[in-house]
């Protein structure tokens, strides 16, 4: 009897154990559940309102938003219209006849629908979101306005505004494990504001509850709670539109390297070519605006390339001063949509130099460095680096072809004539997933996780 007694024992703690597994594994578990709540602002800064008004049909529900979590107070369910201001400084709810509802909601008030918990509407200004409505009252009487969603609501309404809901399931899958990674790893972006992330292409482009249709939400309600994990936490998923054919090291765009942020070739990247031009002068009100007193523009010259064959500096000789433009910032000057990528070269009136420094040849298995005037390595298909010769050896970097026997104190190319015609490949910054190929990949039969495997590296999708 003592036996059985024990073997019953041991069975029972076999079968808790297999319980409590679920709760002990996982980010997902442990730190974002699907009554996680993020703020997101949708009135702030010089866009502040005097005034907010609610609607739903089904009655109000005032409570409180405490970290992450919406604890209930004051059911209003007989108001199906409540107005909203900031009185000296108290955040005052009022029916629309002026009837006094709250005197304060303080600065962790929270107005959800009646029925918030049954997936319930609300309608601030006309439009309407999931969740709730949070007002901060501000020094000059006017109002910060923040919709209180949460996190996979959330993701339901931007997945159409980043990726089109008539795109590919396993794309749009894709899309919405990226984008739920990114809003997790950027809580509190807007902390000083007093929400988490904007509405805007700053963060992700959120609208609400008229953003969402039927196949973004099946692609997000099927990798529900689902994060791209870097030693089991959530990264920074960045996405844009063109690799151009070839994605970027973070560091080689921004400035801090992160390990799952490495270059990819990328295989599956329809052609995106785009050119522009632009004078002299515009060049120098860009400059002019971005703080820098270049006076007249003599030159515009391409510097150097990253490994990728991405611009890496922009060198633009002035009367008054030289600016370099380094990695994004080239963008960031210029104009992030004017210049669309760092994967250009300098069309009519360029004249080629032979570049400087070291040359970086690969064959994907390894990475030689050569001096160009110096010496030259080929590398086979085992990863073997050999000595050669380098005269009269040319080199390319897929969008140059220039001479590796002699070093020159010239850049790659110069434009001098007063207008620089700029040529490229690709529409972003370039780090993580270009969505043009995540949309191609799925319609060559990738599923979502091999899909993010692909352009994330060392990754888990879990």
């Amino acid at each position: 009897m003592g036996s059985r007694m024990k073997h019953v024992r041991f069975t029972i703690m076999i079968i808790m154990f297999t319980l409590l597994l679920p709760l002990c594994s996982g980010y997902q578990a442990d730190a974002a559940s699907k009554r996680d709540y993020l703020k997101i602002g949708l009135k702030f800064g010089s866009n502040c309102v005097s005034t907010g008004i609610l609607k739903s049909d089904q009655g109000f529900l005032l409570g409180t938003i405490d970290g992450r979590r919406f604890e209930e107070g004051m059911p209003l369910p007989a108001y199906n219209e409540i107005v909203i201001t900031n009185e000296n400084g108290n955040i005052v709810v009022k029916d629309k006849d002026g009837i006094l509802l709250s005197a304060d909601m303080g600065s962790s008030g929270c107005i959800m629908p009646a029925d918030y918990d049954d997936d319930g509407v609300i309608y601030y200004d006309g439009t309407p979101y999931r969740g709730g409505v949070q007002f901060l009252g501000k020094s000059n009487g006017t109002m910060t306005v923040i919709n209180v969603i949460r996190l996979e609501h959330y993701v339901y309404g931007i997945l159409n505004s980043e990726l089109g809901y008539t795109n590919p399931k396993e794309a749009l899958k894709a899309q919405a494990v990226v984008a739920r990674s990114y809003a997790e790893q950027n809580l509190g972006k807007h902390s000083a504001d007093g929400f988490d992330l904007c509405t805007s292409t700053h963060c992700q482009v959120y609208k609400g509850y008229s953003g969402e249709f039927d196949a973004t939400n099946k692609a997000t309600d099927e990798t529900e709670g689902e994060f791209l994990l870097y030693d089991g936490e959530p990264v920074s998923a960045f996405y844009y539109k063109n690799s151009g054919g070839y994605t970027q090291n973070s560091e080689d765009v921004w400035s801090g390297k992160l390990p799952y942020l490495r270059a990819v070739k990328d295989e599956y990247s329809p052609s995106y070519p785009w050119s522009t031009s632009l004078s002299f002068e515009i060049i120098k009100t860009k400059l002019e605006s971005a703080g820098f007193s270049p006076g007249t523009i003599q030159s515009v010259s391409i510097n150097a390339y990253n490994n990728t064959g991405a611009v890496s500096e922009l060198k633009i000789v002035g009367s008054g001063s030289t600016v370099y433009l380094k990695k994004e910032n080239i963008r960031n000057v210029l104009g992030a949509t004017i210049i669309k990528s760092n994967m250009f070269t300098l069309g009519k009136g360029s004249s080629s130099g032979v570049g400087n420094g070291t040359w970086n040849i690969s064959n994907g298995l390894r990475v030689t460095e050569s001096d160009a005037d110096a010496k030259l390595y080929v590398i086979s298909d085992s990863g073997k680096a050999s000595k050669i010769d380098a005269e009269g050896v040319f080199g390319s970097n897929g969008q140059v072809t220039i001479l590796l026997g002699t070093r020159s104190s010239e850049p790659i190319q110069t434009v001098t004539n007063g207008t620089v015609e700029f040529n490229g490949y690709g529409y972003g910054h370039g780090v993580g997933m270009p969505q043009d190929s995540a949309v191609e990949m799925a319609k060559q039969g990738f599923d979502y996780k091999e899909i993010l495997e692909y352009f994330f590296t060392d990754i888990e999708v879990e």
